[in-house]
């Protein structure tokens, strides 16, 4: 009697989550995601609901998450959000990567690795925004300083 109670506790269980974690998943994660759905469905959803699948790679300080999204059995319809009825069809295309990065959400399909790979790298690895060697932005002259009556010829920024 309590293995059956505890079989049948289990089967519960197993029916009442995702099969690919989306319950287990932050609520950040959550809306992130959802934000990759309505993207993703809007550009490249055929007939059928994109939804998701799996984490393909996160970086959670540098707020970079990368999602593939697949085809489901129920047809393409609003809201364009995370829906447990639907079943992934695994073989079906087309099959999205949505990369968020820093709240810049972009989606390729998956077959265009090249881009996915650049975006990702680009995130995790962001080209220098300062120049070393190069003057400070507030240092430099617009040309116009002298045209205000407050002008000062010497000193520093700061001392007016």
């Amino acid at each position: 009697m309590r293995g059956s109670l505890l079989l049948l506790s289990a089967l519960l269980l197993l029916e009442s989550t995702d099969g690919n974690g989306y319950d287990q998943l932050s609520q950040q994660d959550k809306k992130i995601i959802d934000k990759a759905i309505q993207k993703a469905n809007e550009g490249q959803g055929k007939t059928k609901h994109l939804d998701f699948d799996s984490i393909l790679n996160s970086d959670s300080a540098k707020r970079m998450l990368n999602v593939l999204l697949k085809p489901t059995t129920c047809d393409r319809t609003e809201p364009f959000i995370h829906r447990k009825d639907c079943k992934i069809q695994n073989k079906a295309t087309p099959q999205v990567s949505c990369v968020d990065c820093r709240g810049v959400m972009t989606c390729f399909l998956l077959r265009e690795q090249e881009k996915i790979k650049q975006t990702v790298s680009n995130c995790l690895n962001p080209p220098p925004t300062h120049i070393h060697g190069a003057a400070h932005p507030m240092s430099l002259k617009t040309g116009k300083e002298e045209q205000t009556e407050n002008y000062q010829k010497t000193g520093c920024l700061g001392c007016i």
